[in-house]
């Protein structure tokens, strides 16, 4: 009876095992090389990326300093302008050890501009005949050979952005290649467990027989309590237990494995998201802490020192400012509290986010034209988070029109009598570059800004059930229309007011 056990149930079982332990094995390597290959290319477009912005810095600093020593051919100006040509020198080493194959065409660009500015020094280190002061100073400053030198490097920038981000598409594709993987790994051996159970069931049933054994081991990992099979057998099998402990043994080691991977996979996601938003938060941040930090070295030199005048302040304010919107939209971004809704009308919040954007359109001397219905447009919505949607749309269509454009907002209803507010611009509409990802995180082509703003407002029109969406309009410009859900008990609690 055992050796007719032995052979008719327990070697399909142990051949099953065998398979389902195969693939789980052949997973495992596949899944340990998808993640070693991920983390290296991540690390590599990470170093690049590093590259592109050191670069870049340091030539914005270059051309500062240079145009300083011109104006005042100072030994400190002197020793500044060595030292960021030694820095760009450094920055440009760096790169080319890091490029990528299908950027060294543009970074030899940048290394030939870059000599050519250097034979192009005098002997005094001022490039060319400077003026010294007036228009002609101001000219010279402006056509400033390292000036053309920043569009090849932010292009560098871009492109290894565009790598950076094709690495996290690549990232999501393979976690949900694992994720299918396993699944159909559980599938099947849940489907053989059940099939194998059977046959044995079956089989066994139809022999007199008692045999009791302890799952107790094995409920720890099923998480439920299976209790006790009893079965009755003529023969003693005095090893069962020791099979199972081996069984139970197993099925922890590849449990134990497949976790493993699951969380190295997850924490190369991590390391990709982690390294794009560094990225972006040290260029955001570098950049006005840079122009601060000039100005105040300036007014504490000790020779010559510069004293702050109001303009000066008015830059450090507006930079703190621009680092301190940087910020928030991070906080936004990480952290969306759940909506407070209560009824307001749509009109009203327009107006405010109209009335907080003025100043910025009256600096590009544009014109913001409102068209608003007589009746009121109530949706039931929490008021900050609506209006901070409403002002960072405006923000966008102000930034993104010329001077002497006009920006439009209207408040109409959509499908399903679901209010809904619209915002035009006549400006060059959004960029095929990044018209796919442009709800996605840091996709932005202004210089300035973390790309966070759209994405924090489409979670936040979601929050509240509805849609925020971006085209472009066929005579020009782009419409965003940000649709909320209908609220019958809005509009009667706004009627009543």
């Amino acid at each position: 009876m055992r050796q007719f056990l032995l052979s008719r149930y327990s070697g399909p079982l142990v051949a099953l095992g065998g398979l389902l332990a195969a693939a789980c094995l052949g997973s495992t390597i596949a899944i340990n090389r998808l993640q070693t290959d991920l983390a290296r290319t991540v690390r590599h477009d990470a170093a690049r990326m590093e590259a592109a912005g050191e670069l870049q810095v340091w030539l914005r600093q270059l051309r500062f300093h240079a145009v300083m020593f011109a104006a005042d051919p100072s030994p400190a100006r002197r020793w500044q302008v060595a030292e960021d040509r030694r820095l760009v020198a450094a920055a440009l080493a760096d790169a080319r050890h890091e490029c990528h194959p299908d950027d060294l065409e543009l970074l030899e660009a940048i290394g030939r501009g870059y000599r050519e500015y250097e034979a192009g020094l005098g002997m005094d280190d001022r490039p060319g005949a400077a003026p010294r002061a007036g228009d002609d100073f101001i000219r010279w400053a402006d056509a400033h050979p390292v000036q053309g030198l920043l569009v090849p490097c932010r292009e560098l920038a871009d492109r290894q952005r565009e790598r950076m981000d094709r690495s996290v598409e690549r990232s999501e594709a393979q976690a949900t290649w694992a994720g299918r993987v396993l699944v159909g790994l559980g599938l099947a051996g849940a489907l053989g467990g059940v099939l194998s159970g059977f046959a044995t069931a079956r089989g066994v049933t139809r022999r007199v027989a008692r045999l009791s054994v302890r799952v107790q081991a094995v409920q720890a990992h099923l998480g439920q309590d299976v209790g006790e099979m009893t079965v009755e057998l003529p023969h003693h099998f005095g090893d069962l237990d020791e099979r199972l402990d081996r069984v139970v043994g197993r099925v922890k080691e590849v449990c134990g494995r497949l976790q493993d991977q699951e969380r190295e996979l997850l924490r190369a996601e991590q390391l990709a998201a982690v390294g794009q938003l560094a990225a972006g938060v040290a260029h955001e941040v570098r950049n006005p802490l840079t122009g601060i930090k000039f100005l105040v070295e300036a007014a504490l030199r000790p020779r010559n020192p510069t004293p702050l005048d109001g303009e000066d302040l008015r830059l450090i304010r507006q930079e703190i400012v621009r680092m301190e919107r940087t910020v928030q939209d991070l906080i936004d971004y990480a952290r969306t509290p759940p909506p407070d809704r209560h009824a307001h009308d749509l009109r009203a919040l327009v107006g405010e986010a109209a009335a907080v954007a003025a100043s910025r359109a009256e600096r590009k001397q544009l014109v913001v034209r409102l068209d608003l219905p007589a009746a009121p447009a109530p949706a039931a919505v929490d008021r900050d988070q609506v209006l901070s949607v409403l002002t960072n749309l405006l923000y966008n269509a102000i930034d993104a029109t010329p001077p002497g454009g006009e920006v439009a907002v209207g408040v109409g209803v959509g499908p399903g009598s679901a209010p809904r507010v619209t915002v035009t611009d006549t400006g060059r509409g959004i960029d095929p570059a990044v018209a796919d990802r442009l709800f996605t995180p840091f996709a932005t082509t202004k210089p300035t800004g973390t790309g966070l703003g759209l994405t924090v407002a489409r979670r936040v029109a979601r929050d509240h059930g509805g849609t925020l969406t971006g085209v472009n309009r066929p005579g020009g410009g782009a419409c965003f229309t940000l649709t909320l859900p209908a609220a019958e008990e809005a509009r009667a609690e706004a009627a009543g007011r």
